[in-house]
């Protein structure tokens, strides 16, 4: 029986990020995933995702390659190469991944981990045994009872890089960030996609100004977008569902050690992660949302740095960056109007649009607006980006956010020029 300090249960973002950090700090390590490491994030999530988009984003800037003076003929498009070029970047990534395992120390053990009893798990035939645990086991796709999920049409963002053809037409349920990538990606490529959404709008999680902008930009190019829109039986060539995921606590033996399982099959854990068995702790997409791979990260650096005793910063919800990788890009952070609206908080909206913007119109790339929430006092609230570049912009936001930085303080810095990133500092000068 082999013994160690910590045990994490889970490869993803939480999950390495969680073991990384606690080899760091002298503590004897062991990693357990049943999957390569890197998790849904970056074998069939964020990483190969972006991939393709980029895959879409090529082939529409070589379409429209006349209006930059450039005439070429018409590209090709080789669906196959295009999901195998993924799969080379996640490959790459996940050798990095095991380099640093095996740089810190740390033992990766491939197989699924079975809690025997709170200090100890089976893998693979192995007992392993533990002073301390993190439980990172991710988040899984929720099915659409309503459709019949063994028909080979019908799939989840995981399947779609099972795909070797690229299909005529698509049905997308689910309007959320994937569901608007993929629809982006496929509709780029010239498969017909129509976009399904309950709610009433897309991207219902968004400010409800940057949705209904993104809803015009994929109406202009011929998605067919229904909102208000329930389920209950779809004949298409393809389907793909995507309505959310539930935590991924099943199988792993939680029930019989005790460990107490949420709503949505979310992991309980209190302000710290910590379980309801003293020294079992639980971090990222498996204890609820928000399931993104940054907050998964956060959270297990923080668990180890509590367990080390080192009284880490608390982690501000309300302070989140969140992006989705369509074309034009959103970045959002923060409260958006209605929410400010429904805790009855005073506010300022400071916007300006990228049509304005130097870089944006030199680079043809004037699509969206900048949108910033500001208190009384000139704190950021909330700032909501839809334009290029808006996932990487949102990082100012984040910074700014968690520093307590005033417009003041933001605007004192000296931004250069012509940037995209200007566009912040013209829209803050609003408020002066």
């Amino acid at each position: 029986m082999k013994k160690y300090q910590l045990i994490v249960v889970g490869g993803g973002p939480g999950g390495y990020t969680a073991a990384f950090r606690a080899a760091e700090l002298g503590m004897s390590v062991a990693i357990v995933d049943d999957n390569d490491l890197g998790g849904v994030c970056l074998n069939w999530g964020c990483i190969p995702t972006k991939s393709l988009l980029k895959n879409a984003e090529v082939f529409e800037l070589i379409n429209n390659a006349n209006l930059y003076g450039i005439e070429v003929g018409k590209p090709k498009i080789h669906f196959e190469k295009i999901i195998n070029k993924t799969v080379q970047a996640r490959k790459r990534l996940s050798k990095g991944l095991h380099f640093q395992v095996r740089k810190l120390g740390v033992d990766f053990f491939p197989g699924f981990a079975t809690f025997i009893d709170q200090n100890s798990i089976e893998v693979n035939g192995n007992t392993l045994h533990g002073d301390t645990f993190i439980i990172a086991t991710g988040s899984k796709a929720k099915h659409l009872q309503s459709i019949d999920h063994s028909k080979k049409n019908v799939m989840t963002a995981k399947e779609i890089f099972s795909l070797r053809k690229l299909p005529k037409s698509m049905t997308i349920i689910g309007a959320g960030a994937i569901g608007v990538e993929f629809a982006y990606f496929f509709n780029a490529l010239g498969t017909k996609v129509t976009l399904l959404e309950a709610k009433e709008n897309i991207l219902p999680n968004e400010d409800i100004e940057v949705s209904q902008w993104m809803h015009k930009v994929l109406k202009r190019k011929k998605v067919d977008i229904q909102t208000n829109t329930e389920v209950s039986e779809i004949n298409d060539e393809c389907i793909l569902v995507s309505i959310g995921v539930e935590g991924n606590s099943s199988g792993f033996g939680l029930n019989k050690i005790g460990i107490k399982i949420g709503s949505n099959y979310h992991i309980k854990v209190d302000e710290n992660g910590k379980t309801n068995l003293e020294n079992i702790y639980a971090v990222g997409d498996v204890i609820g949302p928000p399931w993104l791979a940054h907050v998964s990260s956060t959270e297990g650096l923080y668990v180890v740095e509590h367990i080390a005793k080192l009284s880490p910063k608390k982690i501000d919800y309300d302070c989140v960056p969140s992006c989705t990788y369509s074309k034009p890009e959103i970045g959002s952070i923060g409260l958006s109007q209605k929410v400010l609206d429904k805790r009855d908080v005073d506010y300022k909206v400071a916007k300006s649009f990228f049509n304005a913007n130097g870089k944006a119109v030199a680079s043809g790339s004037t699509e969206g607006f900048i949108k910033i929430l500001v208190s009384n006092e000139n704190q950021i609230l909330g700032a909501h980006i839809i334009g290029s570049n808006a996932t990487e912009m949102i990082s100012e936001f984040s910074l700014a956010m968690r520093n307590n930085l005033s417009v003041e303080n933001i605007l004192d810095s000296i931004y250069p020029h012509p940037t995209f990133s200007e566009a912040i500092f013209e829209t803050l000068m609003q408020l002066k």
